[in-house]
């Protein structure tokens, strides 16, 4: 999935990209009946698989292919009102933060009938788990996983714990008593001047996922024992200075990662590419923190992001929306070189498996953060998501997370007023 970092600029309104493929014979359609395939995406990525790498190996197609790209903050809305009406589009790309929302929606083709079950039988669980139905109907995939880790400075480390060593780190924070500890550790090492996190959102993620319920069980607001202990943990690390206490994804989120006080950030595997690597070096070029980064699990095993795929059931293509769905997301050929172009963590067990032992990120000093992937993506538990993800997580982070770690009032409070904001987004679920 591509994020943008900082206040880079996403697209401009709608951008049409229109593909002309060479006519074939495989079909009995006639030049006149001008098919065309459209794809609306949120990411520039599915606009370079199809064109870099799809059109050149399928050359023969008798189908235009057009690609729609959206700005993500107007993709739900322009897609909407659309979605089971003949002038959706064939195929669609999803993100993990309201994917399940479509998958659940009814309006998306069953994938199995096309064959893509037994196409992603190499794909890992908790990507199929996420494009799957409550009534067990595959509805998308996707070509990359991307399992959450704690990226910190191995400057730091050295100077402020004597830590040399990703496996030592990793033991020093295995879970989160032990991570508040070595936070306050850092604090007091550095003279107050290094912080263990810069956001209480690096917390927030990690937590999430570590939740043995989602957030809507039986159409009933679930506020799982996790949410709790992430609160109180939050409420510590900003009253005990352990946090720079910024807004994550914020320009002073971004700006500790070329700086000397931030000493580490939760990330998944993109995180790595899209948003440390594009910020490691501060925008005069003064300084650098490039190669002295490491990245280990953590205290907990997560996911964050992804970019599903899926065919809508009005298609009129489904088995040319299907066919390209499978080579995006399941082709071992194709996902081993997209892999070996971009550094991307891919969602084939079976060519991850094959590749990891090649990898050497000097980003990282060397480390094999591939093969760190590989161990960290078998733990995650995607069964956890619904279709109310992505506003009931905000509604959380901004009515309940954010003023109880500030100290701004109790707990109670600050869970009534998040019980009272689902309530009004949601009417219809059922709120203790």
């Amino acid at each position: 999935m591509k994020q943008w970092k900082k206040l880079s600029v996403a697209l401009l309104g709608v951008s049409l990209i229109g593909v002309l493929t060479a006519c074939g014979t495989g079909s009995e359609r006639s030049s006149e009946d001008n098919l065309e395939l459209t794809v609306w995406t949120f990411t520039d990525e599915l606009s370079t698989m199809i064109n870099e790498y799809y059109l050149p190996a399928h050359e023969s197609l008798d189908y235009e292919i057009k690609i729609v790209e959206i700005p993500s903050d107007q993709f739900e809305t322009k897609l909407d009102p659309v979605l089971g009406t003949r002038n959706a589009p064939d195929v669609i790309a999803l993100e993990s933060a309201f994917v399940k929302k479509y998958v659940e929606s009814g309006l998306m083709a069953d994938l199995g009938e096309y064959g893509l079950e037994e196409a992603a039988s190499d794909t890992y669980l908790y990507v199929k788990d996420v494009g799957t139905s409550r009534e067990g109907t595959l509805h998308a995939l996707a070509w990359q996983a991307a399992p959450g880790g704690f990226y910190y400075r191995a400057s730091l480390a050295e100077s402020l714990l004597g830590i040399t060593d990703a496996d030592q780190m990793q033991e020093q924070i295995a879970d989160y008593e032990k991570f508040y500890e070595v936070a306050k550790e850092v604090k007091e090492n550095s003279g107050g001047t290094v912080q263990m996190i810069s956001s209480v959102q690096d917390l927030a993620k990690p937590f999430f996922g570590m939740r043995e319920s989602g957030w809507v069980e039986d159409e009933k607001l679930i506020i799982d024992d996790k949410l709790h202990e992430l609160m109180d943990i939050s409420r510590r690390f900003v009253e005990e200075d352990l946090t720079k206490d910024t807004e994550g994804q914020s320009e002073a989120w971004f700006a500790g990662m070329n700086g000397e006080t931030d000493f580490g950030y939760s990330l998944p595997t993109w995180g790595l590419h899209y948003w440390l690597k594009q910020n490691a070096t501060s925008a005069d070029g003064s300084r650098t923190t490039e190669g002295d980064w490491r990245m280990i699990q953590g205290p907990s095993s997560w996911f964050w992001g992804g970019t599903w795929i899926g065919a809508t059931d009005t298609s009129e293509m489904k088995e040319e929306a299907a066919a390209l769905i499978q080579y995006l997301t399941t082709d071992p050929e194709f996902l081993e070189q997209w892999a070996k172009d971009t550094g991307d963590f891919v969602s084939n067990e079976r060519v991850v498996e094959a590749i990891k032992s090649s990898y050497q990120e000097d980003f990282l000093g060397g480390q094999n953060h591939y093969n760190e992937f590989s161990e960290m993506v078998q733990s995650i538990n995607a069964k956890i998501l619904t279709e109310y993800d992505q506003t009931i997580e905000t509604l959380f982070i901004d009515h309940c997370l954010t003023p109880y770690s500030k100290g701004e009032t109790d707990k109670e409070s600050v869970i009534q007023n998040f019980k009272d904001a689902v309530a009004n987004a949601y009417p219809d679920l059922e709120i203790d």
